[in-house]
């Protein structure tokens, strides 16, 4: 690993924001979820009764896991923090080495640092040293939460180091994807496909108690157990896997050229289609791959969580307790089947975000010059790639919610429920779309605010997850454009939010498309005074396209 020290200090300079953002936020939000849980659960009693709602029923194992040792504080809270854990780990690790790897390839920085006698290994390396450094931050900070709720030996210690591996797992497959696969784009595919199939196969073997629950580092680490019957040994199965995998990342970029995967992509066809021709046509093969992948995504969570409806009836029927939990005293699900709602919200969610930085992509690639260079106008590309963002998301909402209605459909033989799951995510659009039209004028405004639209899903999605966990005030919850909408299907569609959602929605597009008129190209940024002066006749016109960068 020559060169190892050097470029360490290269990514922890360059990353260093990225990753206390990571170690810091999971943190906080940790100390928030057990700070809330320890206030509202403080007496035995109410711990006894919070054990016999959680096992009551299997089914909503499928999103918090096995309720192992809920008689205690600390089982409560690791159960609460169980979805959050089990997505949020994950994600840090996969993005951190993404961010340090394939993307440091593709920008061509890695090719100048080469040059600089860098060893082939030295990427790997210290990209996984700061992973496992911001990992390690976070599961210190978790045992100090703990310790300080009086929580003892050996889950104050356990629990954080399982969460941790947890990330370090997702960060060795993303670390071996990342020289399997030549773009960024691919390797988080790669990681989001291991992800999802992680958590289904955790949800799967919980629910059907069986040897499924292997099959997933999440399952690993919820099988330590650490405020149950502690055990040890399955962070000895995560360790191994991190070992495993990061010596075949090391095995396979020892050979691989740079730039190139393991793989080497098809060569593309000698001449293009006429279709693709046109913005609108290049614009959307542009968002294909990403919107299948995504809509493969959201209906294998909406079929997966629909076919668990019809035991969480019978539960509900056969169940005082987990019917006041669960269903507010009734025996429908309106209180489930909105919450897996709101979970196909935030995937489409997420797939608008990303093809945001699929746009800004372009624009650092050098791609939009030669798009504009051969006389398309700016707005026209701007509103090619909205036009097939926001098809994008309309089909990843209606792939979830559909499946989600076929499943409880053939679970109980109620054919009704396909269009009324398909019209509750659709309601959903309006505000999904909000978002990433923020995103996208905040970056055509200056590249450097791109991540704007990260920083508001952080937010949504704590609000959709930890909302109750954390008795969060009504005030917070409505921060969530999401919760304006509503809880659909169990609740009539605040129609006003869906207008003002779309109206705001609208504006960011044209803010976005206003800013992107009026500013260099590549890096340029609007000064909002300039802008002002410029409008109102005073200063020169508009900046044309430079090459300066």
């Amino acid at each position: 690993m020559n060169g190892y020290r050097r470029l360490l200090a290269i990514h922890w300079r360059s990353n260093r924001r990225v990753i206390l953002a990571w170690a810091l936020g999971l943190a906080a939000a940790f100390a928030a979820t057990a700070w809330s849980i320890d206030s509202l659960y403080s007496t035995p009693e109410e711990l006894a009764a919070y054990a016999a709602a959680t096992e009551a029923g299997s089914a909503m194992e499928m999103i918090n896991g096995t309720p192992y040792g809920v008689t205690n504080i600390g089982g409560v809270i690791a159960y609460e923090f169980g979805f959050v854990s089990a997505i949020a780990f994950p994600l840090m690790g996969i993005h951190l080495v993404v961010s340090m790897t394939r993307a440091e390839e593709q920008s061509g920085r890695m090719e100048l640092l080469r040059a600089a006698r860098i060893g082939r290994l030295a990427t790997s390396g210290s990209a996984m040293t700061l992973v496992s450094g911001g990992l390690a931050l976070v599961a210190a900070s978790m045992a100090g939460t703990l310790a300080l709720l009086g929580i003892g030996w050996p889950g104050v210690v356990l629990y954080p180091v399982s969460s941790a591996l947890l990330g370090g797992c997702f960060a060795a497959l993303a670390l071996l994807g990342a020289q399997v696969v030549a773009t960024p784009r691919a390797v988080t595919a790669i990681g989001l496909g291991a992800l999802v199939f992680g958590f289904l196969a955790r949800g799967v073997g919980d629910v059907r108690d069986n040897l499924v629950v292997w099959l997933s580092p999440i399952g690993w680490a919820e099988q330590s157990r650490p405020f149950a019957d502690a055990r040890w040994w399955p962070t000895l199965v995560s360790i191994g896997f991190v070992a495993l995998a990061v010596t075949a990342a090391l095995w396979a970029a020892d050979r691989r050229d740079l730039g190139q995967g393991l793989f080497a992509s098809r060569p593309g066809r000698t001449g293009a289609a006429p279709r693709l021709l046109g913005p609108y046509g290049f614009a959307a093969r542009q968002h294909r791959a990403a919107t299948v992948s995504w809509c493969v995504i959201s209906a294998l969570v909406g079929a997966s969580f629909g076919s668990l409806a019809d035991a969480l009836r019978t539960m509900m029927a056969d169940s005082e307790t987990f019917r006041e939990a669960f269903g507010g005293g009734g025996t429908d699900l309106d209180g489930y089947l909105a919450y897996v709602v709101t979970l196909l919200a935030l995937i489409g969610l997420g797939f608008g975000l990303q093809s945001v930085g699929r746009i800004a992509e372009e624009e650092r690639d050098g791609r939009l010059e030669m798009v504009m260079g051969a006389g398309t106008a700016r707005n026209r590309w701007l509103a090619a790639h909205c036009l097939a963002v926001a098809g994008g998301m309309t089909a990843v909402a209606l792939s979830g919610g559909l499946a989600l209605g076929i499943s409880d459909a053939l679970a109980v033989g109620e054919p009704a429920a396909v269009p009324r799951f398909a019209a509750a995510t659709l309601a959903y659009l309006p505000a999904m779309c909000a978002v990433p039209a923020l995103a996208l004028a905040a970056y055509c405004i200056s590249p450097r605010l791109l991540g704007t639209g990260w920083l508001v899903f952080v937010v949504i999605a704590v609000v959709a997850t930890l909302a109750d966990a954390l008795q969060m005030p009504d005030w917070m919850r409505d921060l969530s454009p999401l919760t304006w909408v509503g809880r659909v299907p169990g609740e009539p569609v605040h129609m006003w939010a869906v207008l003002i959602t779309s109206v705001l929605a609208l504006g960011f597009a044209v803010l976005a498309a206003t800013g992107l008129g009026h500013r260099d190209i590549p890096g340029g940024s609007v000064h909002p005074l300039r802008y002002a002066l410029r409008r109102a006749g005073f200063g020169g016109g508009r900046r044309e396209v430079s090459s300066v960068v």
